[in-house]
């Protein structure tokens, strides 16, 4: 799955892709429903890019860091617009390893959700296969040496830069997150191979996956995905807030 850096229309690309290519669609719409099944409302969801998770669940309110025809709302994920404890759950798919941020983000988060609310994502990670993936074909960084508080040294970073090591950094077995001291805890987190995704060709051009085989893809992803440590991929994670003063 060779993958490109996003062209200047790629909300259009992404959308003209999806509704060509099945297995793609297939792949995604099982993400957006394990990503929904672990919401509680009002959802807002980070990041909504090509809006393909709100055509699935409108309930969704739909933001973005840029205005968009699919964004309800322009949103800085640092500086959430949101007050204290209103919000249910937050969703992000592949956003995660954007933000410019990441600490200050995940201390608005811990400030809007309700006791028992959650953020619930879908981002890379860096098993030995993803480490190969996104070092060798991805046009996205995986570095895993940088510090997970300032991963950027430009502040003023394109808002489509990614490094897809920073989930891993926050959220693996010895990650950042407790050093935050937040009323956050992980209460989820699913490596896989991604095999399905892989085959799709994402949301490139090409692909090898119809619809038609993503059961036995699927099956065979779930033998591969018992050995995360090597064939992960892929991670789904789910993060929830305790009650005040119960900091991780």
């Amino acid at each position: 799955m060779l993958t490109s850096a996003p062209s200047s229309d790629w909300i259009a690309e992404h959308r003209r892709i999806w509704l060509r290519k099945g297995g793609l669609r297939a792949v995604y719409q099982r993400w957006f429903a394990e990503l929904r099944a672990a919401c509680m409302p009002p959802i807002i969801e980070l990041g909504c890019g090509a809006g393909l998770f709100k055509e699935c669940y409108p309930e969704v309110l739909a933001t973005d860091a840029m205005a968009s025809p699919y964004a309800e709302q322009v949103v800085d994920a640092t500086a959430l617009p949101f007050s204290d404890g209103s919000v249910g759950a937050l969703v992000l798919l592949d956003v995660f390893h954007h933000l410019p941020d990441p600490a200050a983000f995940l201390t608005e988060a811990a400030r809007v959700l309700r006791p028992g609310g959650r953020i619930a994502m879908l981002e890379p990670w860096p098993g030995l296969a993803g480490r190969a993936l996104y070092t060798y074909v991805h046009h996205e960084q995986c570095d895993l040496r940088v510090d997970p508080a300032r991963p950027w040294c430009d502040a003023s970073k394109d808002p489509m830069e990614g490094n897809v090591a920073l989930p891993y950094l926050y959220f693996g077995p010895r990650g950042h997150l407790p050093r935050l001291r937040l009323p956050l805890r992980i209460v989820r987190r699913r490596p896989f191979a991604a095999l399905p995704w892989l085959l799709s060709g994402g949301f490139q051009p090409l692909g090898i996956l119809p619809a038609s085989l993503m059961g036995p893809a699927d099956a065979l992803d779930r033998v591969l995905s018992t050995i995360p440590g090597l064939t992960a991929t892929r991670c789904y994670l789910v993060l929830e807030r305790g009650g005040d003063g119960e900091p991780t």
